[in-house]
């Protein structure tokens, strides 16, 4: 190993990407944090209608998943809203130990531990647990964000099921995103060796942002100068979607789990012979 710390843009929400940071700091690496996605309450008349509709009518419902850690805190703002304590008879359901665990923190029992905890930490993955394998006519409920992948509904309706989304956030883009970048690459004059992504979603609003920047700076060339730098997404899926958009360098972690991601710095550390102490 070189003494030169590895440089690291992580880009999801700041309460979530501080800890990380934290923890790689820790160890060597110089990781800056640059949002470029924020989740927004849904304000709109006729969408908080449609949650309050799905909420107060939860105990319809036979199952109940849950796909990630913030579609937990939002539904389970709603829930307690409506619910002093939560109905019964419902089987409760996660994409990932994240949002078990964070399902778990509110009380919730969690179906199907074995597919939560797996490292895959996929919808796929869930959908493989032989309680959501028969479930013709049986009502389900999925929360989640405005604009999720619609392949899990698509499978439990194929297999029989009556299935509602239960819409609670949406996914934006920071306002101040595209001028702290600008002064992260300017004033501080410092560039990332990899850039830290942890959804397809994330990846988009990137590279919305890299155009921004490209304008705000006056170097029509950053954007495409930017997708030479290595870019680490979780799973190949995301993988894929950076291809498409260009990056020339990518770097596939298991899952979005710090754990994950960590060593999938690592190795990309051993391998360019950066710093990064145990």
């Amino acid at each position: 190993m070189s003494d030169q710390a590895l440089r690291v843009l992580i880009t999801r929400p700041q309460a979530q990407a501080e800890s990380w940071a934290q923890a790689l700091g820790a160890r060597g690496v110089d990781a800056r944090c640059v949002p470029v996605l924020v989740l927004e309450p849904l304000s709109d008349e006729a969408e908080r209608q449609a949650i309050k509709n799905c909420i107060v009518d939860v105990d319809l419902y036979q199952k109940a998943i849950v796909v990630s850690r913030n579609a937990v805190d939002f539904a389970m703002q709603w829930l307690d809203a409506w619910w002093p304590q939560l109905p019964t008879g419902i089987e409760w359901f996660a994409v990932g130990k994240t949002t078990a665990d964070a399902l778990a923190a509110h009380g919730v029992s969690v179906s199907a531990l074995e597919q939560a905890s797996d490292g895959a930490m996929t919808s796929e993955t869930l959908l493989d647990a032989e309680a959501l394998q028969q479930v013709a006519g049986e009502k389900i409920v999925i929360f989640r964000g405005q604009g999720g992948r619609g392949h899990m509904g698509e499978i439990l309706r194929a297999r029989g099921a009556s299935v509602d989304y239960c819409e609670l956030y949406r996914r934006g883009v920071p306002p101040q995103a595209a001028t702290s970048l600008a002064a992260l690459i300017g004033e501080q004059c410092w560039a990332p060796d990899i850039i830290a992504v942890h959804s397809g979603e994330s990846l988009q609003h990137l590279t919305q942002i890299l155009n921004d920047v490209s304008v705000l700076t006056g170097e029509p060339l950053l954007a495409d100068n930017w997708r030479q730098i290595a870019l680490m997404v979780p799973g190949e899926r995301v993988a894929s979607l950076a291809k498409d958009a260009g990056f020339k360098q990518v770097v596939v972690a298991e899952n979005a789990t710090d754990n994950a991601m960590t060593r999938a710095l690592e190795a990309f550390a051993s391998a360019r012979a950066f710093s990064f102490s145990d």
